[in-house]
């Protein structure tokens, strides 16, 4: 991965054809967030499809995330050793391949090492983007390719539960994952024509920094396993929690300590003294974080509290996705004028007023009144990911470029793989202490519990079909009510804590200077 742009990038020369190869690098970073998103959307349809159990379904989308976590920060050097063109023919190859096999097998084992070689495949998609924009376009037209790389993010994040629900309607749930196969063929069809030939790097494979490879690459995918399983487990009371996030720290702390010995390290750890290289990729954390507003408590509160199927969920979402079409050329065309910090913040304010705008959430809520929050956060969304994306890369130099392309990349898996797991735990254990709480006043013999249990008997003995059971029914019932204002509550709280995240996220902008002058530098910035 380099950024020296190719002066006659855009006409095909020699057979192959730049403006192809882009298009063959944004259909993959769509394929690998669209997987990252449908596989745990569509969890419980893959679950009773391969007749799974809970525990064991659970583990398919955290292997195949921790998969992708194993190269994350490696993909881009294995770009660079081997050539873009070879490395995603192969990996795509695998994952065509792949993608075609769980629904034909009943093997939980043989279910768990298909999704992490499909990990593995997947993962080396997205980090060779952005290098391959940089390389191939003319430099005018980087803004450009950058925003579509970015439009990918929201738009196949909130789509992704349309296509499930289409599959779920329609019982095709092995779709799920032979939706791959056209998507991944196209691909390697565009792959073939339109990236160059090169010889591998056979200096660069004999010298590169394998151990930390190593050490990086299982560091992090088990830190992410015991993020993700986290919340299932209860966390820190389970052993297999502990074992997790305590191997993964040790492995990273051996990377730290690898990268400063060997000849030729993985990331420049010198680099990250520089505040334009290591807090972009914090920054995509908390973004991360905020998209969990759209990405976990909206469909679960849908779900949970109005009982909505995954079709109509998919409809509210859809006020997010669609209109990242108009956005998106937007914003790539105001950036090449405007500061992207002063739209990076603008983004991250807007996400966390749309959140929000949902703190006035009751349980009356249905997807209509949803939609004002959800075109604010739609716009909010498409300002902070482009200005970000764009951001970040106008800081890449050669010899950053490995670093920063991994740690946006680590950032972005790691960083939503966090923020949905704590949210998730949060909503649970606040709904099960107010719950708790609640229970306390509704004791037997009180007055105003005595008067409802009194009144839903009523109501469930005058159907035919209580047959005398009107009194458990009235008490699941008025259960049921509690358990309902919980979650409501916990929804509203929720909200409240990416709104200040988000807020809190706009003080990290204070301590980032103006990129290096480029093409991706607005005009005003370039004769600081």
């Amino acid at each position: 991965m380099t950024v020296a742009p190719a002066s006659t990038a855009t006409p095909s020369v020699a057979g192959y054809h730049p403006l192809v190869g882009v298009a063959a690098v944004l259909v993959g970073a769509f394929i690998s967030t669209i997987n990252s998103r449908i596989t745990t959307v569509g969890l419980a349809d893959i679950r009773g499809g391969l007749s799974l159990g809970f525990d064991e379904g659970s583990w398919l989308s955290t292997v195949f995330g921790a998969a992708q976590m194993v190269v994350c920060l490696s993909a881009a050097w294995f770009s660079i050793a081997l050539g873009p063109r070879r490395i995603l023919l192969w990996s795509s190859a695998i994952f065509l391949i792949t993608s075609v096999l769980p629904p034909l097998t009943r093997d939980p084992s043989l279910l768990v090492a298909l999704q992490i070689v499909r990990g593995l495949a997947v993962g080396t998609f997205i980090p060779s983007t952005i290098g391959f924009i940089l390389r191939e376009l003319p430099p005018r037209w980087w803004s450009w390719g950058l925003s579509a790389y970015a439009f990918r993010f929201v738009f196949s994040q909130n789509i992704t539960s349309s296509i499930e629900a289409f599959y779920d309607e329609n019982g095709m749930w092995e779709w799920i994952f032979w939706q791959n196969v056209p998507l991944t063929f196209l691909m390697m069809v565009l792959i073939w024509l339109g990236m160059r030939r090169e010889p591998p790097n056979i200096d660069a494979l004999c010298r590169g920094d394998w151990s930390g490879i190593i050490f990086a690459g299982l560091g992090l995918a088990l830190l992410y396993a015991g993020v993700d399983q986290g919340n299932r487990l209860d966390w820190l009371n389970s052993g297999t929690i502990v074992g997790l996030l305590l191997a993964g720290g040790l492995l990273l702390l051996a990377f730290v300590v690898n990268e400063f010995v060997v000849e030729r390290p993985l990331i420049d750890l010198k680099a990250l003294l520089d505040p334009n290289v290591f807090i972009p990729p914090i920054m995509i954390a908390v973004y991360g974080f905020g998209s969990t507003a759209t990405g976990f408590l909206l469909p679960d509160y849908l779900t949970r509290v109005q009982g909505l199927r995954s079709l109509q969920i998919g409809d509210v979402l859809n006020w997010i996705a669609v209109p990242q079409i108009l956005l998106v050329p937007f914003l790539a065309w105001i950036l090449r004028y405007l500061d992207a910090r002063l739209l990076l913040a603008a983004g991250l304010a807007t996400i966390a007023v749309g959140s929000w705008m949902d703190t006035g959430l009751t349980h009356d809520w249905a997807s209509d009144d949803f939609m004002p929050s959800q075109l604010v956060e739609a716009v909010g969304l498409s300002l902070g990911i482009t200005a970000l994306v764009i951001f970040a890369v106008a800081n890449i130099t050669p010899a950053r470029a490995i670093t920063i392309a991994g740690l946006i990349q680590t950032g972005r898996l790691l960083g939503n793989e966090i923020g949905s797991a704590f949210i998730q735990s949060f909503v649970r254990i606040e709904e099960q202490v107010t719950s708790n709480l609640t229970g306390l006043h509704l004791q037997t013999g009180a007055d105003l519990a005595e008067q409802r249990s009194a009144q839903l008997s009523q109501l469930f003995g005058d159907r035919a079909s209580s047959l005398g059971q009107s009194t458990g029914a009235a008490l699941l019932t008025l259960d049921n009510l509690v358990r309902r204002e919980a979650y409501v509550l916990a929804y509203i709280d929720a909200f409240w804590i990416v709104a200040w995240v988000l807020t809190a996220g706009l003080v990290l902008l204070v301590f980032l200077r103006p990129p290096p002058p480029n093409h991706l530098t607005p005009p005003r910035l370039r004769s600081d």
